[in-house]
């Protein structure tokens, strides 16, 4: 890979990184959108994410043992969520006067990210996919740094049709039960591998694994999600086209590569500036006070996610860096 092309790959993914984050940020403002069009636009920016997390990943996990790579995805993850956890967790407690001790089951069942299989929901609402990202990372540390290799695309096909299958499962079991069954826990790892074959093949070799995806995600989300089905649709099927279009356009915005270096912070600590803006401003008031209620947030969130990425999230990832080379 020449300099230029890695250049141009970085740009596109820093970009679709930041404005991936901006999308899930948007569906979480108190727009008065119509449901599906502020549904499909926070999933479409989950489907981003998945997509580019599945495209880094190989690299990623090439360069390291399995001891290392998931002492990286730890470190990556756990430590700068745990502490917007516990300041969400402080900013609810203190604003809602709900008492600090009487929810501290939830804060510690939310720090495992598994909390809702747990029975807890979740303290920062955008944290629901986490979970979803800690079981791929699982999976690439069980499979051998060698799997995803053009020698080992034979094995890929296999576990990507595995994941089609658990998903229509699930969806069957949700449908016929009214149970709360994962489907999206199935519909995103597969999101994942496409983004991995995707990063070896290009789109070319993707089609394959694109058309098998769409006979497998249209009847789970019918079956699993019904009235939502068409935001779904609409959401996976815009995340799939921008990712692409991404990158053959090899789109480079420095507003969005520099709000996706700061994206993990930005659209996890969200939650503090809107639940503090709430009781100064409604935003439901005029159009004037919404205005104001969202560029304050957004100003707000920038800044908190600028200081948390310098101050704690780069200078913690260099000193485990120096860790992660000892394993």
């Amino acid at each position: 890979m020449s300099t230029e092309t890695s250049k141009n790959n970085f740009e596109w993914i820093s970009t679709l990184r930041g404005f991936a984050a901006l999308l899930v940020f948007t569906a979480h403002l108190p727009i008065p959108f119509p449901h599906t069009v502020s549904f499909a636009l926070g999933r479409a920016g989950v489907a981003l994410f998945f997509l580019m997390m599945g495209y880094l990943a190989v690299g990623a996990r090439k360069k390291r043992t399995r001891k290392q790579y998931l002492f990286n995805r730890f470190v990556r993850m756990y430590p700068t969520f745990w502490l917007i956890l516990i300041a969400t967790y402080i900013v609810k407690i203190l604003l809602w006067n709900a008492g600090f001790v009487k929810h501290l089951k939830d804060l510690v069942l939310n720090m495992t990210l598994f909390n809702e299989f747990l029975g807890s929901d979740c303290i920062i609402g955008t944290s629901w996919m986490m979970p979803i990202q800690v079981c791929f990372f699982l999976l690439l540390t069980v499979l051998s740094a060698e799997f995803f290799t053009q020698e080992g695309s034979r094995r890929e096909d296999i576990l990507f049709i595995a994941g089609c299958a658990m998903s229509l499962v699930l969806s069957v079991l949700r449908y016929v039960t009214s149970k709360p069954f994962p489907t999206a826990f199935g519909l995103l790892i597969l999101l994942g591998l496409i983004g991995i074959r995707y990063q070896g093949t290009g789109l070319k070799g993707c089609v394959k694994y694109l058309c098998i995806f769409a006979v497998t995600f249209i009847p789970s989300v019918f079956l699993s999600y019904k009235d939502e089905a068409l935001g779904y649709i609409i959401a996976y099927a815009a995340g799939i086209a921008l990712f692409i279009l991404a990158d053959k356009l090899a789109v480079s915005v420095n507003a969005m590569n520099k709000l996706g270096g700061i994206g993990f912070s930005f659209f996890l600590a969200a939650d503090i500036p809107h639940l503090l803006l709430e009781k100064v401003i409604d935003p439901n008031a005029s159009a004037l006070k919404l205005i104001l209620f969202i560029v304050i947030k957004l100003a707000a969130s920038i800044a908190l996610a600028v200081l948390l990425t310098n101050f704690i999230e780069k200078p913690m990832l260099r000193k485990a860096k120096k860790l992660e080379n000892k394993l």
